[in-house]
């Protein structure tokens, strides 16, 4: 990936992201933790984008917004399971 990732790259102007847990978000358990996507919490939108990046071979600042906006489209708003986040905007993004 060439762009290099951070919060200045978040849409922070659409999107409000905490950076700490959430209080629905309890402690860290497992790979129970990491099937789900806070969409919410910035360092997971972050995590979320950059490895859908990876995957597809994306590379720029417009892509990671066309990602970003497509994880929090209405039609994935009640969804919280990356396997179903991934394959939402795979079919929202034409992959």
């Amino acid at each position: 990936m060439s762009l290099k990732l951070s919060t200045s790259n978040l849409q922070s102007e659409k999107y409000t992201y905490t950076w700490k847990r959430t209080d629905g978000d309890g402690k860290y358990t497992g790979p129970l933790d990491r099937d789900r996507v806070s969409k919410v919490e910035g360092y997971e939108v972050l995590e979320f984008v950059e490895q859908f990046m990876d995957k597809h071979g994306l590379k720029s600042k417009a892509d990671f917004h066309k990602v970003e906006d497509a994880l929090h489209s209405p039609s994935l708003s009640k969804e919280i399971m990356r396997k179903a986040l991934i394959s939402g905007v795979e079919k929202i993004l034409g992959y």
